[in-house]
């Protein structure tokens, strides 16, 4: 999955003589929390709503340019998200600016666009249910696997509880929980399950 399939394309920018008040305003009616800053049709620089409160808390007229982040961190279109989410998490940005492979800004990559690829890639945008099995001794995961996956649509995902690891999450898409326990009664009556 790529970060072209998951930015906002054709962000809104701003240019560095735009007044820093007239700025705030346009990102508070767009609920935007940072905006791209182009000059001559180039990606000269970031700015965010901290900057611009910070900027405007301090009195005077002062325009974008004067308080942008310049020379922006950016990622290229066709960076996986995998990727992306690494340069994100690691420099503790709020978003990215993205440019094509000549340079032009394309788009803008936010957290909540990572997010949403995140659950696209996990499946969860099915609106899963999570069932969680208490496995006793003896009983092997792939034997509840096959289980599950007999009386649900899909298996999304499923993973360990990190305190116990006898005790598994299952997140499935349209399962007959009716048929789970009875099939998981017929392997252990000590099983239990939960759904939610």
């Amino acid at each position: 999955m790529l970060v072209k399939d998951f930015m906002t394309q054709n962000p809104i920018t701003v240019t560095p003589d735009r007044r820093v008040d007239e700025t705030l305003e346009l990102m508070k009616n767009l609920n935007f929390r940072q905006c791209p800053v182009v000059e001559d049709g180039k990606l000269v620089g970031i700015v965010t709503d901290r900057d611009l409160r910070a900027s405007l808390s301090k009195g005077g007229d002062a325009r974008v340019g004067e308080i942008m982040a310049r020379d922006p961190v950016t990622i290229l279109d066709y960076t996986s998200v995998e990727g992306a989410a690494e340069i994100i998490r690691s420099g503790k940005f709020n978003a990215l600016p993205v440019v094509s492979n000549k340079g032009e800004l394309v788009g803008i990559l936010t957290v909540i666009d990572l997010l949403d690829a995140l659950l696209r890639m996990l499946g969860f945008y099915e609106k899963p249910q999570r069932l969680e099995v208490q496995m006793p001794e003896g009983i092997g995961l792939f034997d509840v696997l096959h289980v599950i996956q007999n009386s649900s649509e899909k298996v999304l995902s499923f993973s360990a509880a990190p305190e116990n690891r006898k005790h598994y999450y299952f997140w499935v898409v349209n399962c007959n929980f009716g048929e789970v326990e009875k099939a998981l009664r017929k392997l252990d009556t000590k099983i239990s399950t939960i759904h939610s």
